[in-house]
């Protein structure tokens, strides 16, 4: 009946399309229409950082002993030393208290006559290959002195005497200046050497001391040699009388080569002179020394103001002699 009554209504409105909007409009009476959920947009949620745990400190009993802390091994670092004017295989090995072999392996030196001043050497040291840990000792620089005039004199009982001077050429007076003589073989091999100390007690700038080095025995087969100042230190010489002056000396040459100088020494300061000696150096036609000798006044003692004392000395020169010098030396009386 409803039916019929709404297909008449629609014919009524003029089709069919308004009745089927009717009935749609009839089915949905009875329900409640709701509007969608708007959802919302995705957003990036930021990574969470962990902090460090919070370490709660606890009490440290009094007797707490730390555990060993490790102690590393250290490992000894290698001597670079660096070649001084005079200085050889020998003297640095004594220096370093080193085997001087030793010092020839480590470097691969060959030919120790080779050296240069300012050259590089390696010193082998306890823990990396060295014998012995090194000592350093004290000893005095050296300073610039140089050996000159050298002669070799072989006696017939197998000795070898070796004469020279020193020669000051600093601006400083020195003392307990030392030679060394070494004697290398036709290798370059040391077979020997012997030190000695100038005869002089102390060596103004400018001013040559001799000195002469004994060898017991001649070493066989020797080829060359070094001469150098292995020690040298500045001289103290508020103490020294510096008036004394040879006087009056005359030179007697015998047929049996024995030379004598007879002379006397003045003492021209205003302080007596005590201890006073007598250095003479002989030289041969080519400058070399070829006799030395010391000796002491008569009396030792010099008065001041023009004191003099006698000195005579007789030595057997080591080959022709063509001129000499004659140096004094003293100390004040304190």
């Amino acid at each position: 009946m409803w039916y019929n009554t709404l297909v008449m209504t629609a014919k009524k409105f003029g089709g069919l399309a308004p009745l089927l909007l009717m009935i749609l409009l009839l089915t949905a009476c009875g329900q409640v229409v709701t509007r969608p959920a708007v959802r919302a947009a995705a957003t990036r949620t930021p990574t969470a950082t962990l902090a460090p745990p919070v370490i709660v400190p606890t009490s440290t009993p009094d007797n707490y002993i730390p555990p060993p802390t490790a102690t590393p091994t250290v490992t000894p670092e290698p001597i670079i030393h660096s070649i001084q004017a005079g200085e050889n295989l020998f003297i640095i090995a004594a220096q370093y208290g080193v085997s001087r072999d030793l010092l020839r392996e480590v470097n691969g030196i060959e030919n120790e006559r080779a050296l240069q001043v300012g050259q590089k050497l390696l010193i082998p040291v306890a823990g990396w290959g060295g014998p012995a840990e090194p000592t350093p000792t004290v000893t005095p620089t050296a300073l610039p002195a140089a050996v000159e005039n050298v002669f070799f004199h072989p006696s017939p009982l197998g000795e070898l005497m070796v004469l020279g001077e020193v020669v000051n050429a600093s601006a400083t007076d020195l003392e307990r200046v030392a030679v060394q003589i070494a004697l290398f073989d036709d290798a370059d091999r040391l077979l020997a050497s012997q030190t000695a100390t100038m005869a002089l007690d102390a060596l103004a700038p400018g001013q040559r001391s001799p000195f002469a080095v004994l060898f017991m025995e001649t070493p066989e087969r020797y080829a060359s040699y070094q001469a150098t100042v292995v020690s040298a230190a500045p001289a103290y010489v508020g103490t020294m009388q510096r008036d004394l002056e040879p006087v009056g000396v005359a030179l007697e040459q015998h047929d049996q080569g024995l030379v004598a100088l007879a002379g006397r020494v003045r003492n021209d300061g205003d302080v007596e002179a005590v201890d006073v000696i007598v250095v003479v150096t002989l030289y041969d036609p080519l400058g070399r020394v070829v006799g030395t000798r010391s000796v002491a006044t008569d009396p030792a003692a010099i008065a001041f103001g023009g004191g003099e004392a006698d000195f005579f000395v007789e030595i057997v020169p080591a080959g022709p002699v063509l001129t000499y010098t004659v140096q004094a030396q003293g100390r004040q009386l304190q």
